[in-house]
């Protein structure tokens, strides 16, 4: 049986949350249907569109910080003699 709008939503809200390191408890699945609720009541954009871009608002949750993709440029002398 395929899933509604409403349960692919909150399921994706959740994963995120988890993923972000957020233990799923009760209080933040309620927090999360809120979320849900309001991005289905708005009928300008998608609900998923709507709670994803304000999940980091609604859950004041940090942008993990990432590791540098290379190490620093330092410049250098190679020494080459003629």
């Amino acid at each position: 049986m395929p899933r509604s709008l409403a349960e692919h939503t909150l399921s994706r809200v959740c994963d995120y949350l988890s993923a972000m390191g957020v233990e799923i408890t009760r209080d933040v699945t309620l927090r999360a249907l809120i979320l849900v609720e309001a991005g289905l009541a708005s009928e300008r954009e998608d609900p998923l569109q709507f709670v994803m871009t304000r999940i980091h608002e609604h859950f004041a949750l940090q942008n993990p910080s990432l590791p540098t993709t290379a190490p620093p440029i330092t410049r250098s002398s190679m020494s080459f003699k003629p």
